[in-house]
C-alpha cells in the first residue's frame, strides 16, 4: 500500500462536479471559497501542494460542472497508509443533500476501496457524509472516529 502516490488521485470527476487540487484551481476563486485574503490563500494552497507530495495527504476542492463556482473542499490529513488512517474534513457551501450524497459517494469510494483507510478521525462531519459512511461499513466511536467495522 505504501506505493500509492496521493498525487495520481486527479481529477476525480463525478456526475454534477470535478474535483481538483487546490493548485488547479483560479486563486481569487479558491480565497472567495476560504472567505480569505490572497496571502493567506496562497500559503494554503503552497501547503496543500507538499503535503500532497509528501504524501501525507490530499485535497480537493470541487467544482460544479459548467461553472466556475467552487462548492466543497475536502482535506484527508494525517494520512498513515500503513496504519490505514487519517484525519477528514469537508466543507461544503451551497448543496444540497442530493449534492453532497454525489460528493460523498465518491469519497467513500477512495477511503474505503483505493486507499483502504479504516480509521478516520472526524470533526463535525456533514450528517449527510456520516450517513453515507455509517450505512457503508464504518461506525462512528464517540471521540470523533469513524471506524470500519
Amino acid at each position: 500500500m505504501t506505493d500509492v502516490k496521493m498525487k495520481s488521485y486527479r481529477p476525480f470527476i463525478t456526475e454534477n462536479f470535478f474535483w481538483d487540487f487546490p493548485t488547479r484551481f483560479n486563486l481569487k476563486e479558491v480565497s472567495e471559497f476560504l472567505n480569505e485574503d490572497i496571502d493567506p490563500t496562497t500559503e494554503y494552497i503552497s501547503d496543500t501542494a507538499k503535503t500532497i507530495m509528501r504524501n501525507d495527504g490530499i485535497y480537493w476542492c470541487i467544482q460544479k460542472k459548467h461553472s466556475d463556482q467552487i462548492v466543497a473542499l475536502i482535506s484527508l490529513s494525517d494520512l498513515d497508509l500503513e496504519k490505514h488512517q487519517a484525519a477528514l474534513m469537508i466543507t461544503f457551501k451551497n448543496l444540497s443533500d442530493t449534492e453532497k450524497q454525489e460528493i460523498s459517494r465518491r469519497l467513500l469510494t477512495f477511503v474505503k476501496d483505493q486507499i483502504n483507510l479504516e480509521t478516520i478521525e472526524i470533526n463535525q462531519l456533514d450528517h449527510t457524509v456520516q450517513e453515507n459512511f455509517t450505512n457503508n461499513g464504518y461506525n462512528v466511536s464517540n471521540n470523533n472516529i469513524l471506524k470500519r467495522s
